[in-house]
């Protein structure tokens, strides 16, 4: 059955964006409404105004004639009447014989009896507008009769509607006035296409500056929350570049208030697991050497019985007993070192820098004797080198390795250590000219009781586990590789970090 994957939790960042974010976007759009609505009024009005002014214009060249009847002096509304369509038609003269010798326009010269006159309102613009004078009848004096009047309202007053008229969106503005004491009516209706421009541009404008405003204010608070999370970010780096044995609790001076409650947490879970591994710690060494009491006492009485006793068949016994006893004891001193490599066990205090070509001469006399007994060629090829780490899990780690080394080459064969410098980093190398192991075995025997195919019955498995263990809390790495010549097996520790050798380091000479 296929494990589900687990979906990844957002980061605190993207949480506090996503959280501004709709807020903002809604800020922005009630803020465009606002400046669109408080904008749109006032450029609205001002256009109104203008149109009035229009209709008022015509409302002055209204007179009444002799005859008595209402005149429209034609005004001049630009050089040349324009269709909104933007052709130009021919104005066609008003006929000679309903106007008088001043070019007045009698009143009851029917609209239908002229074409619609479109006009400019200012010389160049946009829009073009017309016109209407005509009685509260309805009886039209001038212009286009068909245009749509804005209905109501008092003398010398203004009223606006919007109207559509030959598919064209108009603003009509309609003046009540008197000429003679006899009431009339001013329409006038102007394209919206200057207006609707004005408003357009506008619009943009407006939504350009908030769209600005929007992204500062976000890089603001992009910027806000990165300074603001620093402290955390701090906090995850000192977890990160912790040492692997370092159980201290964290420092809480630094730590935001809200994330106190997580550390605190945390170092109750690193005191409780430092106090676990004490305990191990302490458990395992005291049962080591427990152990190592009354098998000394054991083997001691072996040795007083082999000397008492002539009998063939009891010495045999007396002998395996001695190698199991042997076996058990070295079995005891190998689990007192595995628990005493753990990185729980030391602490930073404890790794100082030591000299490796001493160490490999103290630890080769100290198996010199082994190693002569089976006839074994045991050298030396050091160079300078040294390491940061624990004098005595070096010895330990080096001792392990020698120790295997010897088990496995046969009588006669040959055994080298090593150390020195390559490419630039220091390193401790053990060859033996024994059978080897093979590619496929080389990380099983790095496991805890695991006994490669050919080993003695003495091995009990936990040597390459303590060298790989102390390896492990020197970051250095441990590689199995074959021998230079021949047959064998070459065992190097490489450390991964040059020492640093500061006024209070001090170099330890085994």
């Amino acid at each position: 059955m296929a494990t589900p994957l687990l979906r990844r939790a957002p980061s605190i960042r993207g949480r506090l964006l996503g959280y501004l974010l709709l807020p903002l976007v809604l800020l922005l759009v009630v803020s465009i409404w606002v400046d669109h609505r408080s904008f749109v009024t006032p450029i609205y009005d001002a256009f109104d105004r203008a149109l009035s002014r229009a209709a008022v214009a015509i409302a002055a060249h209204l007179e009444r004639g002799d005859n008595g009847q209402v005149y429209l002096e034609k005004p001049d509304f630009g050089p040349v009447p324009v269709h909104p369509s933007g052709r130009t038609p021919p104005p066609p003269p008003p006929p000679e014989d309903k106007a008088d010798e001043h070019g007045r326009l009698p009143a009851h010269v029917e609209a239908g009896e002229r074409p619609t006159v479109w006009t400019r309102l200012f010389p160049g613009a946009r829009d073009s507008f017309l016109f209407r004078v005509c009685l509260l009848d309805g009886h039209t004096l001038a212009g286009d009769a068909s245009l749509p009047i804005a209905q109501g309202g008092d003398a010398e007053s203004f009223r606006y509607r919007d109207v559509t008229y030959k598919q064209l969106a108009l603003r009509v503005v309609s003046y009540r006035t008197q000429v003679s004491g006899e009431p009339v009516i001013v329409s006038v209706g102007e394209t919206v296409h200057r207006r609707d421009h004005g408003v357009h541009r506008l619009d943009t404008v407006i939504g350009l500056s908030d769209g600005i405003q929007l992204l500062l204010v976000l890089g603001l608070c992009l910027l806000g929350i990165t300074v603001a999370l620093r402290p955390i970010n701090r906090l995850r780096e000192r977890i990160v570049h912790r040492s692997p044995q370092s159980l201290q609790p964290l420092p809480l001076e630094s730590v935001p208030r809200e994330v106190h409650p997580l550390v605190q947490s945390l170092n109750t879970l690193l005191l409780t697991v430092r106090d676990a591994a004490h305990a191990q710690q302490h458990f395992l060494t005291n049962a080591a050497h427990q152990l190592r009491t009354p098998l000394t006492g054991l083997k001691a009485q072996l040795e007083v019985l082999a000397t008492e006793t002539h009998d063939g068949a009891q010495q045999d016994r007396i002998a395996r007993l001695q190698d199991s006893v042997d076996h058990l004891a070295h079995t005891a001193n190998q689990l007192l070192a595995l628990a005493r490599a753990e990185p729980s066990a030391h602490t930073p205090g404890d790794f100082v820098d030591v000299r490796l070509a001493p160490l490999i001469g103290t630890v080769a006399d100290s198996m010199l004797d082994r190693a002569l007994a089976r006839n074994i060629d045991l050298g030396a090829e050091c160079e300078p080198a040294h390491a940061r780490g624990v004098p005595w899990l070096l010895h330990e780690l080096l001792i392990n390795l020698l120790d295997n080394a010897i088990r496995h080459t046969p009588d006669g064969g040959r055994i080298t250590l090593r150390c020195g410098r390559y490419e630039g980093v220091a390193y401790l190398e053990v060859e033996d000219s024994g059978p080897g192991i093979p590619p496929a075995e080389r990380e099983r025997v790095r496991e805890r009781f695991y006994r490669a195919a050919g080993s003695d019955g003495q091995s009990s498995g936990l040597g390459l586990a303590i060298v790989e263990e102390i390896a492990r809390s020197h970051h250095a790495r441990l590689e199995i590789l074959d021998a230079h010549e021949g047959t064998g097996a070459r065992m190097r520790v490489t450390f991964l970090g040059d020492p640093v050798v500061g006024r209070e380091s001090k170099i330890v000479n085994r």
